[in-house]
């Protein structure tokens, strides 16, 4: 019986570290959240056969993506039309996959350790084994970065390390401090003291790493504005109000056009640019007559293979187009396509049949290079940095309506706080709903607008120079410390762990 209550409490503790831990992330932004609820899973796992660590690594993860992405339900039930029970499926199935990285990476966790000690090795190992798999959540099945434990450490003595090694650095750090801290209250004095070791190392290493500036702010200033339409996805999508769209964002374009660069949201004209060439030309004129310059969304197509793209195109000087490249499944196109076409009668988003294209990330905006995502591309920090060197600020336009009235939006900023500190650019994020804003290098929001409501966001930039070490080798420098620690550290613990099965095994023999 003592067992069961033992099963029935871990499963309680990993379910509310996991639902507690979505309070660490924006809005709320009770970031020392970070510290404590991974460290439950990890005191939870200690001393536990693999599959009974697996439990509550699966559970955790079941309430935190359960309550963290929840919204994935809103998206397609109500601007997909699915109904209920398939859109509760859908998003269902996305917590259950994603809840299998913390499970495997408890799983692992107890497979490795061969002792049930709070111990300094043990804390490495649990924070190497959570990172990598927070990792591969990244890539694996194209990706899901959404969440990631570094993202909230925009603003946080851990800030230091994103331009260093990124988010995935800050969740490794983040993990050993709260591990170390573990196993100072509750290892024994050796483990205490070389974990507190650790932890001043860490502290010394944070402080520098927080004073060291990687990039350079050049002489001149431009004045920027962001305009957020607010258009709702029904009238987004009536063919009829297409017109009204785009001179509703000129309309509140016009009492800005004394700044350098104006920019338009995600398909902030929602028709291909063949069709809307006319009102283009209007942009055009602007131009010619004020010298500011337009970044505008729209959609664009390919006539000789009739692909279509979710693109951007630059009204200015030199005019430029980029097309979106990391595609959102299920909502700009449908994987496997041949195994999932039968969902096409159930789920109705416009303009989900979208190719990706190919080439960087960059357009030209007042004689600058410009790095360029749109709405979901800012999740991947690999993706933003193929924009440098050459790119002097950061440009992301949205259309977080998708989201409704959720938390998403608010994460979404979040996340691109930590494209601008990697970098170490200025990032302008225009959205159709909110929030857009503008964050400095830093990761500070220098302005934002309100959601819902029509807004338009404006403040003074400088372009950048220099590249930050996380923009000349992306997520690799982490991941390969990782692998290292792990590939080094683990061999020797199951040796260890084999031997002390043998010697068990003997001493049971000779008795």
């Amino acid at each position: 019986m003592s067992l069961v209550v033992r099963h029935a409490a871990s499963s309680i503790t990993a379910a509310v570290a996991g639902a507690t831990l979505v309070c660490a992330f924006s809005p709320f932004s009770y970031w020392w959240l970070t510290f404590i609820c991974p460290v439950l899973l990890y005191a939870i796992s200690i001393n536990r056969a693999p599959w009974h660590a697996f439990l509550p690594g699966f559970i955790f993860g079941l309430c935190f993506f359960g309550f963290g992405v929840a919204w994935t339900f809103n998206s397609i039930h109500e601007f997909g039309y699915a109904p209920v029970l398939l859109s509760a499926f859908l998003a269902g199935l996305l917590v259950l996959v994603l809840s299998l990285f913390p499970a495997c990476a408890t799983y692992l966790f107890s497979v490795t350790r061969c002792n049930a000690r709070v111990d300094f090795i043990g804390a490495l190992i649990f924070a190497t084994l959570w990172s990598l798999f927070e990792w591969l959540r990244g890539w694996v099945f194209t990706g899901f970065p959404w969440l990631l434990i570094g993202h909230v450490h925009h603003s946080t003595p851990l800030h230091g390390v994103i331009p260093v090694f990124g988010t995935y650095g800050a969740t490794w750090l983040t993990l050993l401090i709260g591990c170390f801290g573990a196993v100072v209250i509750g290892g024994q004095l050796r483990q205490k003291t070389i974990s507190g070791i650790a932890l001043v190392v860490i502290v010394v290493a944070l402080a520098i790493a927080n004073k060291t500036i990687w990039t350079h702010a050049d002489d001149e200033e431009l004045s920027v504005a962001l305009v957020q339409g607010n258009v709702s996805e029904e009238t987004k999508w009536d063919q009829m109000r297409h017109p009204y769209i785009m001179d509703k964002h000129l309309e509140l374009s016009k009492d800005y056009l004394d700044v350098d660069i104006i920019v338009w949201p995600e398909t902030a004209i929602p028709t291909y640019y063949t069709m809307a060439k006319e009102f283009v030309g209007k942009l055009e004129a602007i131009v010619d007559a004020r010298g500011v310059e337009f970044l505008v969304g729209v959609f664009t197509s390919d006539p000789d293979n009739g692909k279509i793209y979710n693109s951007v195109i630059v009204a200015g000087e030199e005019p430029g187009l980029y097309q979106k490249r990391h595609l959102v499944p299920f909502g700009e196109y449908m994987p496997l396509r041949g195994l999932t076409t039968f969902l096409d009668r159930y789920i109705q988003i416009p303009m989900a049949d979208l190719s990706s294209a190919e080439g960087r990330p960059l357009v030209r905006l007042k004689g600058y290079h410009v790095g360029i995502s749109i709405c979901y591309e800012a999740v991947y920090g690999s993706t933003i940095i193929d924009a440098m060197p050459e790119a002097k600020f950061l440009i992301n336009v949205s259309n977080d309506a998708w989201f409704g009235d959720s938390l998403a939006p608010h994460q979404h900023l979040e996340i691109t706080r930590s494209r601008a500190i990697e970098t170490g650019r200025y990032l302008l994020r225009a959205t159709n709903t909110g929030i857009s804003a503008i964050v400095d290098p830093n990761g500070m929001i220098v302005a934002k607008s309100a959601q819902f409501q029509e807004d338009v966001v404006r403040a003074k930039i400088q372009p950048y120079t220099g590249l930050t070490p996380f923009s000349r080798w992306g997520n690799w420098g982490i991941v390969i410390i990782l692998c290292g620690i792990f590939f080094i550290i683990c061999p020797y613990q199951w040796q260890q762990t084999a031997r002390n099965k043998y010697q068990s095994f003997h001493h049971d023999e000779c008795h």
